[in-house]
């Protein structure tokens, strides 16, 4: 017993606090260069699957017509999913609006976002693929400070940084996500110093077509880190350009954001059939980064429970699994407290950091469940949208 705690404690202080601290470091001594063309502007392709988006999906084509980029080198694809709510009508007006900028692509019948993403690739008439989300908003120089990598055959996609705000609504129910996506997107900033971004920003990427592999829609696959990784796959750098920045709105609730991360849990582990062989040792540091930063954190619930039941086995065997069995004791006390303190409406982060954490873990137990029992949709659910305040 006292072995399979310290395995377990080893991966999960690996994947919370050491991998995070080792590839800053080696970022800090091995950050890659590449050849930057910032005069260049290639011919882009927009790729966006909306299903229901009638609250934001104008703003968002509308804000890429007004970044600055040559429209002449500019398509814009939305494809709807089957949509019910205004999104069809919206798009098919903005398509009348910009001919020959907008496509709007209408599909009868519910598919899901993974085969929407691949139609729209089949139709893109340009060689550099932007993949943005109908709710993302990108700010002014974004996407020329996305492309001036593509004059370096090395790379394969490149990320933007996304920010995400916090509207009132997630203030006041305490939602925690800005705080752990902070140090995600520090994470992603140095992995992409070394060119093995482990997973790209949904809302802001892009990537050369000719590496675009069609992403599997048998399954809810999460379609950002499978095309990703599969850039990695073909030995070509994915990198991260924190100049190139969009944003979004957080989850205005926390059961919004439960069964969000429910559902990525439970893609994520989909996904991973299609990824595996990036853990083969021919990858390099890949392997390691992608287990680490990846997997460890999809199964840490299941590692969090072996580390308590192991714990309470061996506690009295000394002082220090003695006080490391009170301090998970406490932990989980606190974010008890953080429970009842946000059912009352009382947000104070010391609780709220705890309840979270412990919040997004209970999510992807219940994500691992569903997948291992076969409850899973066959398609991607947004979660409801803010629409951004204009100034």
């Amino acid at each position: 017993m006292e072995i399979i705690f310290l395995i377990v404690l080893f991966l999960i202080i690996g994947g919370y606090f050491i991998y995070p601290i080792f590839i800053w470091i080696l970022s800090l001594f091995f950050e890659k260069k590449y050849f930057l063309n910032t005069t260049n502007k290639p011919s882009i392709s927009i790729i966006i699957s909306a299903y229901n988006e009638e609250v934001v999906i104008e703003d968002t084509i509308r804000n890429f017509i007004n970044l600055g980029y040559p429209l002449e080198k500019m398509e814009i694809i939305i494809g709807s999913d089957c949509s019910t709510d205004r999104t069809n009508e919206i798009i098919k007006n903005l398509e009348n609006e910009y001919k020959g900028i907008v496509k709007a692509v209408v599909f009868e019948n519910r598919r899901g976002k993974s085969a929407v993403l691949n139609d729209l690739v089949k139709i893109a008439k340009n060689e550099i693929l932007i993949f943005s989300d109908a709710n993302t908003m990108y700010q002014k120089n974004a996407l020329d400070e996305i492309v001036k990598f593509y004059d370096d055959p090395k790379v394969g996609g490149v990320c933007g940084r996304l920010l995400l705000l916090d509207n009132e609504e997630a203030i006041k129910v305490g939602n925690q996500e800005k705080k752990y996506w902070d140090i995600e997107s520090w994470i992603k900033n140095n992995e992409g110093n070394l060119g093995i971004l482990i997973g790209a920003n949904g809302g802001i990427y892009s990537v050369r077509k000719e590496y675009f592999v069609p992403i599997p829609n048998d399954k809810l696959i999460t379609d950002d880190l499978f095309i990703s990784l599969k850039i990695l796959s073909f030995k070509k750098d994915f990198v991260y350009e924190k100049k190139a920045v969009a944003i979004e709105y957080t989850a205005p609730s926390l059961d919004i954001e439960y069964k969000r991360k429910v559902r990525i849990c439970s893609s994520n582990l989909n996904t991973l059939k299609y990824l595996y062989e990036l853990l083969s040792p021919k990858y390099g540091i890949i392997a390691p980064a992608f287990f680490f930063h990846k997997i460890i954190r999809w199964i840490s619930p299941i590692l969090l429970l072996i580390l308590f039941i192991s714990n309470l086995f061996i506690y009295d065997k000394n002082l220090f699994y003695t006080i490391f069995f009170l301090s998970q004791l406490f932990f989980y006390f606190l974010s008890l407290i953080g429970w009842a303190f946000n059912k009352m409406g009382i947000n104070i982060t010391f609780f709220n950091l705890p309840f979270f954490f412990v919040l997004t873990n209970f999510a992807f137990m219940h994500g691992f469940v569903k997948l291992v029992a076969g409850i899973n949709a066959g398609y991607w659910q947004s979660t409801t949208r803010v629409r951004f305040k204009q100034n």
